[in-house]
């Protein structure tokens, strides 16, 4: 007779929602920017103790992003972190400037040179369509560091390849195209 052996897993690490913010935060910024046509070069999302250049916790790149689009995607990530910071509801304006206030100063300043906040708040609407995409994108931040435009694509449901011409993101931007749901825990293979 054969016994099978069952090794007890081991207890799910804790999670360090400090850097789960910043996940949520860049996944806003590259989610906004693909909806609206920009096309993601990668974004990024270090561990603790392995910050970029200029001290940056996370960073969305973007090879093409129209100039009319950039303040919406420099408001996108600090409005998903206060979004995520607010349980998930709709953020305060309070909320906001305090994201803006701590981890968002370059987003601050790209809204400031733009002429002001309220040029990006056009991308509520967005990321409120797109919630579920930014959850999907920030757990893969969280857990593989990085992700691409294809991976942006996939979390929004987009098959086309995205891009300013894409009539999927067309459809995604008039809400006549809903995301794909999140899912919790990803799904694993028998």
């Amino acid at each position: 007779m054969t016994r099978s052996t069952r090794t007890a897993s081991a207890a799910p690490a804790p999670v360090d929602r400090e850097r789960l913010a910043v996940c949520v935060h860049e996944a806003g910024h590259a989610v906004a920017g693909v909806v609206l046509g920009a096309e993601l070069s990668t974004v990024v999302v270090p561990p603790k103790g392995m910050p970029l250049a200029g001290g940056l916790k996370g960073q969305a790149r973007f090879f093409d992003c129209p100039e009319h689009v950039q303040p919406l995607v420099s408001y996108a990530g600090p409005w998903a972190q206060a979004k995520f910071a607010a349980g998930h509801q709709r953020p305060t304006m309070r909320d906001f400037n305090a994201v803006l206030d701590t981890a968002g100063c370059h987003d601050a300043r790209a809204l400031t040179a733009a002429g002001g906040i309220h040029e990006g708040a056009g991308a509520q609407s967005i990321l409120d369509r797109c919630w579920p995409a930014v959850q999907t994108l920030a757990r893969q931040l969280y857990s593989d560091w990085e992700a691409s435009h294809l991976d942006v694509c996939a979390a929004l449901g987009i098959t086309d390849g995205g891009g300013y011409y894409s009539r999927q993101l067309a459809s995604l931007r008039s809400a006549s195209r809903s995301v794909p749901p999140f899912a919790p825990q990803p799904a694993r293979s028998a």
